[in-house]
């Protein structure tokens, strides 16, 4: 299942034409085999008098996540909603935007506006999605079923896992915030990447930090970044299906070089007829097999750029934008052949990426004198997996095998050619 490609907004007649948001999302592969939901969730909404936010999220997949889906839904929900009170008060006649010094610094503005994201957008995100959890207990308590995948002593929101990555444009201002894994990649006009938001040294690609964690205030991360003075094009949010199935380590910056290419060459309408292909291929067995999420930012520049129509190309489709503020899941017909996308979508075939386990604490991390305290994690039980499982073990653990490969054969590789540049 993949969503249809879906703008954030269209802008009336006689507005300033602002940021659009492209979303596409995919049931993995290996969702499908295991007849499992997909877990991963995307929403956008506008922001203030002129802005623009999307949030992704990905449900944990281990059985005592049980109702990720849903928790992976409420975050982009809440997330969305409380980015949205954060543009008011940015807004307001008292708030930063109005109120800022014009000689001030953009490092001193991205510093109070960090401030604010770490003071009251992150703790709001966490207090209400934890209360919407609670009451959806409570008013769908858990079956029998569903208790034999709890642990004993288990907070109700461990159930409803989920990680959530959040950006805002308002006023030429990019502010991020994000807990667990995932991808936030900025593209700049000439095509060199950024990836703005802190990293964490939690995550190894076996553990993740989450809303449901024992302190996850403590494990959110947030910037802000001038969109102007960086000349950003565009920013990628990627749930870790996407970026799983990606052959290049440094894949960000190979995506950004052919992004970039491809905004000077196309419009709007054909990346957005793009994107649910590329979310497909992904999340399929040739891909991370995982369930994959992506919200696409334009900047007005490049939303505007070619805008008259699309350019002659290869594998080239004409799509008009839905004017939905939201991206619902709906089937698609995927074409025969497919079109032209990035080099970094060159994907190995049933890449053995493991499914992240939540990071626990034994004590919560408390932050004093702009240090932080770190105590040794423990993580929860998880099936055991391991890189060289045969194809038995494979189909077991939901891979599904396109090529046929049985015990000992090496996975196929299947390469997409990015537009103009022949196989690589």
């Amino acid at each position: 299942m993949t969503s249809s490609p879906a703008a954030a907004h269209v802008d009336p007649p006689g507005r300033t034409p602002g940021w659009i948001v492209l979303t596409a999302s995919e049931r993995g592969a290996s969702h499908v085999a295991g007849k499992s939901p997909n877990q991963d969730a995307v929403a956008t909404e506008r922001a203030g008098a002129a802005g623009v936010v999307a949030a992704v999220a990905d449900g944990h997949g281990h059985p005592r996540h049980l109702r990720s889906a849903r928790g992976s839904k409420l975050a982009v929900k809440i997330g969305c909603e409380t980015a949205q009170e954060l543009a008011d008060r940015l807004e307001s006649a008292d708030g930063l935007f109005a109120q800022r010094d014009a000689g001030g610094t953009a490092a001193a503005t991205a510093e109070q506006i960090t401030k604010l994201a770490e003071e009251f957008l992150v703790p709001t995100i966490i207090s209400r999605w934890r209360e919407v959890v609670l009451a959806d207990v409570k008013a769908d308590p858990f079956t029998d079923a569903e208790q034999m995948h709890r642990h004993p002593g288990d907070d109700a929101t461990i159930a409803y896992g989920s990680t959530l990555l959040l950006a805002m444009v308002l006023h030429g201002w990019l502010i991020l915030a994000q807990i667990g894994d995932g991808d936030v990649v900025g593209v700049r006009e000439d095509g060199r990447a950024i990836e703005p938001v802190p990293a964490d040294p939690q995550l190894d690609g076996l553990v993740t930090t989450s809303l449901c964690g024992s302190d996850p205030r403590a494990d959110f991360r947030v910037a802000a970044v001038e969109t102007e003075q960086s000349k950003l094009a565009a920013l990628l949010l990627a749930t870790d299906g996407y970026g799983n199935a990606q052959v290049v380590e440094k894949w960000p910056s190979a995506f950004s070089g052919d992004l970039a290419r491809m905004l000077r060459d196309r419009d709007v309408n054909w990346l957005a007829s793009q994107l649910p292909s590329w979310a497909a291929r992904c999340a399929s067995s040739d891909g991370s097999a995982d369930d994959t999420t992506v919200a696409l930012l334009l900047s007005p520049a490049m939303a505007a750029r070619n805008a008259g129509g699309n350019q002659s190309g290869d594998g080239s489709e004409e799509t008009t934008i839905p004017a939905v503020p939201h991206a619902d899941t709906v089937p698609v017909q995927l074409p025969d052949n497919p079109p032209p996308e990035p080099a970094s979508f060159r994907q190995l075939a049933h890449r053995a990426a493991r499914e992240p386990v939540i990071l626990e604490r034994s004590t919560p991390r408390r932050k004093s004198g702009g240090h932080s305290e770190t105590h040794e994690p423990k993580t929860t039980e998880i099936p055991k997996l391991t890189q060289g499982i045969d194809g038995a073990e494979r189909e077991k653990q939901g891979r599904v095998n396109a090529a046929g490969g049985g015990a000992g054969d090496d996975p196929p590789t299947t390469d997409w050619l990015p537009p103009g540049t022949g196989a690589r």
